[in-house]
């Protein structure tokens, strides 16, 4: 056994060590150099206190999305928690529990006092927070504020290491200073290269874990590397006497950091696990119908969640169709419903609470489809019991509730949400790691018009709600902890978690961008159109559209800004000509025209040259013209609060249904449904309020589905028939979908006083809970006397008592130039047929 025995001996410490049977004697003046040496266990250990504190560190920064907001601060600190208590002090002081004095001696080992060591540990914290704030003051990563960074933290690990080691309480320490400024030209260096490289990946999202492990290492030498340069040149000095252990000791230190160490470690793995968790989400909802938000800053960057990925929430597992031939798609009713709705979200919004009741009470949540169709009975079974369930209804419900959840994760009411996004992407087209197995709906449609059609779609389907945020509306969403992303440098980690290709990711995004950034409506003026139909199978049509804006047609803005009587008078005797029939004509009549008319003439052959230009295909040549010009909303000021028109002539024909898209680019075929759908959803359109009111209509009854369960049960009750006052609140700007006959859309539904004693029956195939009338369970009872002969003049006031109905009619939509456009042709391809038959 060994031991120390110490005793004073005039101006030198005897020190006097009994190691095995021999006694060894240290006398040791006052400011001796005592010789150290190192152990290489405590030395690997500091490095990776080092490397997780710095590791944490990063990933801490990696989250953060701006210099606004609570949450970015939170981040800040704990960054600077991270990096000055865990990266720079943790690892100083378990470095220096590897200097060994004096063959082990433990009289002679290093001792501190308490106040160095406390302010040791504040100082590189507040540095590297004032470092770490002004790199996040600007979003783009400049060379000098990194260079700045660099050395802020370089000097938060020399200021550090210098003021603990002035802590020592038993020893002087001095300096060789080759060493000192080696040492710092290191940490310097190595944090700037370190820090620099971590923030130009941040910034083009391409810092992978494994990127930022290697930045941790690089950043954790710029530490251990100052520390270990500066311990070799420095030289410790005896005091005095040896002074019994004061302040912290060696092991309580080495209990600090290892705690400090392990709650790095805990945060990373917290950290790793909701990176996992939110990858296994990312694959779940590459196979659910999913609505994601998709948001555009001023500069063209698009929102993502600190994880990289688009905000979303899930609708359902999938669409459930009725029949073999119904697809959910951009042509579906459905759709268009949910297209009117996202352009008018105050029509909605207040009934979404009901839905959500609605949904609880059929077990169905958001989360779970608990419906299972049969295909061959045409049924839905709800919970194990048929019941002829309209999912279409309910799947709107879903909608409506999965864009308020979504609304709430932004921190956005939902009337600033967005829009729906005229397409539907295919997800799960790729497996993880695999080549792709099929592609979008709109890529595999345009492959088909070549007789080329991948065998399936995905798996799952992706809808968009769109919208352009201002300068204001992005630093709000970064400080609530969004970050904003060049398409370039998010696309290939988006496609990845979305399983689809990131070329086809990046042409939809592309063109969401295109469409927000520019003008969707036509200008005030004259303009000449083509409405170019083709059919679809199960009876659907196809009409030519603009790419980029799917609400326009073909068309070419004339000069004029709107016709005079005797221009019109010109345009009527176009009527019904072909497009070649009108080149012909007009070109006759300019040869006797007056200079006026000739001028007018020589537009019109202009403006039919360059239609046909566009649509570059010899069928514009049979489109007739259309003789009768459409007043169409169209471009306004934005201070101005009238709605101006646009004068519309139109060419219009029936394209034969092998007919594909030109080649130029511009134009391509969509949903006539969803077309018509959009002409009824501009800013202050007249039919926002009548879709409103239809939406109560249906909607509104919803908070009595449980209700209804229980009148099932066998309860005899009375009750009270109301419907939704017609003075609904503001609808919603959503064209409707497929027209319905007016004589499905003015309805009425009407109460039967006598049935009042029988039990009421619900789950009705076309309306269910949802139908025009609102029931609740109350009855009131009077009786009045009333004269048999009144005095004349004198009426009698109907008592409003008793079990009574109030019926309203759903309104209408007006009808659009689309609606008006579609009839006409459908009218004359029937007389058409007719005389064809007639004649056969």
């Amino acid at each position: 056994m060994a031991g120390i025995i110490p005793s004073s001996v005039g101006p030198s410490i005897l020190i006097r060590s009994l190691t095995g049977d021999a006694l060894v004697d240290f006398n040791l003046m006052k400011g001796d150099v005592v010789r150290h040496q190192f152990n290489p266990g405590y030395i690997v250990l500091s490095y990776l206190v080092s490397f997780v504190g710095c590791w944490t560190t990063l990933k801490l920064l990696h989250r953060r999305t701006s210099h606004r907001g609570y949450y970015n601060w939170y981040l800040l600190l704990a960054a600077a928690v991270s990096m000055g208590a865990v990266a720079i002090w943790a690892m100083h002081f378990i470095g220096n529990r590897a200097i060994t004095m004096l063959d082990g001696q433990p009289e002679l080992q290093i001792q501190y006092s308490a106040g160095y060591t406390g302010g040791s540990f504040f100082l590189p914290i507040c540095v590297v927070s004032i470092a770490f704030y002004l790199l996040s003051l600007p979003e783009e990563v400049q060379i000098i504020r990194i260079a700045v960074v660099g050395i802020l933290t370089g000097a938060a690990v020399c200021g550090m290491h210098y003021l603990g080691q002035g802590g020592i309480a038993n020893y002087y320490v001095s300096y060789e200073w080759p060493y000192v400024l080696g040492s710092a030209l290191i940490a310097v260096t190595a944090a700037t290269v370190a820090l620099g490289i971590f923030f130009y990946l941040k910034h083009n999202w391409t810092n992978n874990w494994w990127k930022r492990a290697l930045c941790a290492a690089l950043l954790a030498a710029a530490v251990s590397g100052m520390h270990w340069v500066a311990t070799v040149g420095t030289s410790y000095r005896l005091r005095r006497q040896a002074r019994k252990a004061s302040g912290l000791g060696r092991q309580g230190t080495v209990i600090i950091v290892l705690c400090l160490a392990l709650g790095c470690c805990i945060t990373l793995i917290t950290f790793a696990v909701i990176g996992q968790r939110v990858k296994s989400r990312s694959a779940h909802q590459a196979q659910q119908v999913v609505l994601a938000s998709v948001v555009f800053d001023p500069d063209g960057k698009l929102l993502v969640t600190p994880e990289g990925t688009l905000p979303s929430r899930k609708i359902a597992k999938t669409y459930l169709e009725e029949t073999y031939d119904e697809i959910f798609d951009i042509d579906h009713p459905v759709f268009s419903w949910l297209y009117r709705a996202s352009h008018h979200w105050p029509g909605v919004v207040d009934l979404i609470p009901r839905m959500k009741a609605h949904l609880r009470s059929t077990q169905e949540g958001q989360s779970s489809i608990p419906w299972t169709y049969e295909s061959t009975s045409g049924r839905t079974v709800l919970n194990g019991e048929e019941d002829q369930v309209d999912f279409g209804t309910t799947f709107k419900e879903l909608f409506c509730v999965a864009a308020s959840e979504l609304a709430e994760s932004t921190q956005e009411p939902l009337e600033r949400l967005g829009v729906l996004f005229e397409s539907i992407m295919f997800t799960g087209t790729i497996d993880r790691g695999q080549k792709k197995k099929s592609s979008s709906m709109d890529d595999n449609l345009s492959n088909a018009e070549h007789g080329q059609l991948h065998s399936s779609f995905g798996r799952g389907q992706l809808l968009f709600l769109v919208r352009q945020a201002s300068r204001q509306d992005a630093l709000r969403l970064q400080a609530s902890g969004f970050g904003f992303a060049a398409l370039t440098n998010i696309v290939p980690s988006l496609a990845h978690s979305m399983e689809v290709s990131p070329n086809e990711l990046s042409i939809q995004l592309h063109q969401i961008q295109r469409n927000l950034s520019s003008e969707s409506m036509l200008p005030p003026g004259v303009h000449l159109a083509c409405y170019v139909l083709r059919p679809r199978v199960h009876g659907r049509w196809d009409v030519l559209i603009n790419r980029d804006h799917k609400n326009l047609l073909p068309s070419v803005h004339t000069t004029q800004s709107s016709l005079s009587s005797w221009q019109t008078d010109i345009v009527k005797e176009l009527d019904n000509m072909t497009a070649s029939e009108c080149y012909l004509y007009l070109q006759d009549r300019r040869s006797h025209a007056e200079s006026q008319e000739e001028a007018f003439l020589a537009e019109l052959d202009n403006a039919i040259s360059s239609l046909a230009g566009q649509i570059d295909h010899p069928l514009f040549q049979e489109a007739r013209f259309l003789a009768r010009p459409f007043s169409i909303p169209c471009q306004t000021s934005g201070s101005s609060r009238n709605r101006h028109k646009a004068t519309v002539m139109m060419f219009r024909v029936i394209a034969d249904a092998h007919y594909s898209s030109p080649l130029n680019g511009r134009f391509e075929f969509g949903s006539s449904r969803l077309f018509r759908a959009q002409q009824h959803v501009y800013p202050r359109s007249p039919d926002h309020g009548a879709f409103a009111r239809q939406v109560h209509l249906k909607f509104a009854g919803l908070a009595e589905a449980k209700t209804s369960t229980s009148l099932k049960s066998g309860q005899s009750s009375p009750i009270r028939l109301s419907s939704v006052s017609a003075a609904s609140p503001t609808a919603s700007s959503i064209g409707q979908s497929e027209r319905e006959p007016r004589s499905r859309k003015r309805h009425a539904s009407m109460a039967d006083a006598g049935s009042l004693s029988k039990k009421p029956t619900f789950g009705n195939k076309a309306h269910g809970f949802f139908g025009g009338i609102h029931v609740q369970r109350e009855v009131s009872v009077d009786i009045n006397e009333v004269e048999e002969h009144p005095e004349p003049g004198r009426d009698i006031e109907l008592s409003p008592y008793g079990a009574h109905s109030e019926i309203s009619v759903a309104p209408a939509d007006i009808d659009t130039f689309a609606d008006e456009l579609m009839m006409l042709m459908m009218e004359e391809r029937r007389q058409q047929s007719a005389r064809h038959q007639s004649s056969s």
